[in-house]
């Protein structure tokens, strides 16, 4: 960082000063100009211009301080700078009303700083920021902020202000793609290079939507077919060989059926934050009134409050009215008719609720209608999504392409709910028969096939890991970034969080046998291809696909690794703790991160995201008081009130799930050690870095 000796006015500075200060001119500072030359302290009151002068910049802004002072800013960067030099002096130019413009003051460089040319990646600049102070005609002084000169570091930190301030603006590039989501007023509004566009081929040029593309992928990650290659097929292995790049792969080579997805950028700004904080509400419905005098007690957060009744108030509704009318310190009253809601005056922990009748006969029903709780990280009430190509200063490339701190250009999702390969029989299963063996057997991603259950079978969620790790180096099962990457990719092109009502229902509306796993066969979209839509199939269910992978939400609940809950439930509260690999149960150390939110504390449809800068890329509810329509159209499940102890994620609800379904249904009941007929799980494949 350069340094400057305070700054001297020169003589015509000093005259001009004094025709400001008999009332007899106006001062207009015009310029700032650099310069190479090194001159002597003694040289600088003297000087009436500067030699070498090697860029000039505009005043950006003049602010009045008080009666006697100005704040002048300005600026300038290396963008049109061909030649590098050393910023030896800085001149502060005026318009004199009489001798027009003047060299008003000058400062020396007492640590001179390099501006080197611009070399079409990083862009380096100076910042000027000079207060004015006027005391009388022969004491006028300018001092300069120490920090004129901007570091590379600066010029960051500067660029990212911008990037930021762009954000909440909102950006007008056409290549970058963005939606407004205002939970609140349950609106979405398309935003830079997505306004006027419509899903599907309006975006089908744009990399992160339209290159991705199903294709044939070999345990060892190579992608040997596209979707409509000669050779591409979606039963498990090659019909044919083919040769790639000279490399010959036989007829019977085992592939998998994968989405390739290309690496994106993005950006994320809240626009509208709310502490993620409640307070707790309880209810007591009165179900019969009065039958003896006496008292009655209502115990809120472990505090017992005595109300007098009588004989004659022997209706629930007149019990309700005494109770509202009553005082309960630190607690406001309200409802209606035979119900009397508490809201507690203050957020926070509280104790469960409850009501004793006593002797009188009274009968209540008593609910906590929200936990009380002190939570972490925000509800999310409005929020700018974008997405990009490129790389723009303040976006980030999405967490799916990077893993254990190192970026990849591409991953691979997989086109099918996870079925189960079989080693030692040498086949697929096909009809989900439980037949598992978790230490050798293999996850697939194939068509017509049932997707693999724990109906009888020990299918935990770590079990259907071990499953996608058994493939070989670089497959998992789904996780928490991966599946982030496709939400926000369908936020942004759809311009909603509603997948249902934009694509389909999904296999979501069976009658549920309660005995079975009633799940349809893979490989009904496999006319759509790399397209969205929905199908009718063979049976008469409604399937979907996003872009290529198929039922991402409906016919069977999907297992999400990275994702460990913590469930407190003495506060109430699930913590979520993240990783993006060696995926382990009841973990909340060392590569799983503190995610900085709490989860919502009660289950209902979605009504605002969670929200922590680390991890705003996360799609996970901190409210639920939506409906099945907007903001988001989903459900979420949890149970704050069980056990404490960890839970596993699961995503996008099964066959009998109905309008609870959709990619952002999420289920957080489960222990590690939980398994069921109606959960599954799905492939990923991050190629693995070289050693």
């Amino acid at each position: 960082m350069a340094e400057f000796s305070p700054f001297v006015i020169t003589g015509k500075g000093q005259a001009l000063m004094a025709k400001l200060i008999a009332g007899s001119g106006i001062a207009n500072f015009s310029a700032i100009k650099t310069s190479s030359t090194v001159y002597t302290q003694e040289q600088l009151a003297s000087l009436t211009s500067l030699t070498n002068i090697k860029q000039s910049a505009s005043i950006s802004s003049i602010s009045r301080i008080n009666n006697t002072s100005v704040n002048i800013k300005g600026a300038l960067n290396n963008k049109d700078l061909a030649t590098g030099y050393t910023v030896n002096t800085i001149g502060l130019y005026a318009i004199d009303p009489d001798e027009g413009e003047i060299l008003y003051a000058v400062a020396r460089a007492t640590q001179a700083g390099y501006m080197p040319p611009y070399n079409s990646i990083t862009s380096s600049g100076i910042l000027f920021d000079f207060v004015i102070t006027v005391g009388n005609a022969a004491n006028v002084t300018v001092t300069v902020n120490p920090a004129a000169i901007a570091t590379q570091a600066d010029i960051i930190a500067i660029n990212a202000k911008i990037a930021d301030l762009a954000g909440f603006v909102g950006y007008t590039e056409d290549d970058i793609y963005g939606v407004e989501v205002d939970f609140a007023n349950r609106t979405f509004t398309r935003l830079a290079g997505a306004v006027g566009k419509t899903p599907g081929a309006d975006f089908d040029s744009i990399l992160a939507f339209g290159g991705r593309y199903r294709c044939n992928l070999t345990d060892e990650g190579v992608e040997v077919a596209k979707y409509g290659d000669t050779g591409y097929t979606e039963t498990g292995a090659l019909t044919q060989a083919i040769t790639i790049e000279g490399v010959t792969y036989a007829a019977g080579t085992p592939v998998q059926v994968m989405v390739k997805q290309p690496k994106f950028y993005y950006k994320v700004v809240p626009l509208k934050l709310e502490k993620n904080d409640a307070e707790e509400i309880d209810r007591i419905e009165f179900t019969a009134g009065a039958s003896s005098d006496g008292n009655i007690t209502i115990t809120l957060n472990g505090q017992n409050f005595n109300v007098a009744v009588l004989a004659s108030e022997n209706t629930a509704t007149a019990i309700a009215t005494k109770v509202r009318n009553a005082t309960f310190n630190g607690w406001t009253t309200g409802g209606s008719g035979a119900t009397v809601t508490f809201t507690r005056n203050k957020k926070g922990v509280c104790a469960a609720p409850t009501f004793n009748g006593g002797t009188t006969g009274v009968t209540a029903n008593v609910a906590r209608t929200q936990v009380g709780y002190i939570g972490k990280g925000f509800k999310l009430r409005k929020a700018r999504y974008y997405v990009s190509m490129t790389k723009k200063a303040g976006f980030k490339v999405h967490p799916a392409f990077v893993q254990n701190g190192v970026e990849r250009e591409f991953i691979y999702l997989s086109a099918y709910e996870g079925s189960l390969y079989d080693v030692s029989a040498s086949a697929y299963i096909l009809d989900d028969s439980q037949v598992a063996d978790f230490n050798t057997d293999k996850l697939s991603s194939i068509a017509n096939a049932k997707p693999i259950s724990g109906l009888s079978q020990n299918l935990t969620r770590r079990n259907c890991g071990l499953l996608a790790e058994n493939r070989g180096n670089g497959w998992y099962q789904q996780y928490a970034a991966t599946i982030a990457c496709s939400q926000l990719l369908f936020t942004i092109e759809y311009a909603s969080m509603n997948t249902q009502s934009k694509i389909g229902a999904g296999v979501t509306n069976k009658t549920d046998d309660g005995a079975t796993s009633m799940t349809e066969l893979t490989g009904a979209t496999t006319n759509l291809g790399n397209a969205s839509g929905s199908v009718t199939n063979t049976n008469g269910y409604n399937v979907v696909s996003y872009r290529g992978e198929e039922n991402l939400w409906g016919n069977i609940w999907k297992f999400t690794d990275g994702m460990n809950v913590y469930c407190d439930a003495s506060q109430g509260i699930h913590s979520l703790y993240i990783a993006d690999n060696a995926f382990a149960e009841s973990k909340n150390t060392d590569n799983y991160k503190d995610a900085g939110i709490t989860l919502a504390t009660k289950e209902g449809y979605v009504s605002a995201m969670a929200y922590n800068e680390e991890f705003d890329w996360l799609f996970v509810p901190a409210e639920t008081l939506g409906d099945s329509a907007l903001p988001v159209g989903d459900y979420f499940y949890q149970n704050v009130s069980s056990s404490t102890g960890y839970r596993i994620a699961r995503l996008g609800g099964s066959w009998n799930s109905g309008s609870y379904a959709g990619a952002f249904y999420w289920h957080v009941n489960y222990a590690p050690s939980g398994r069921y007929r109606t959960i599954g799980g799905r492939l990923v494949y991050v190629p693995p870095v070289a050693a």
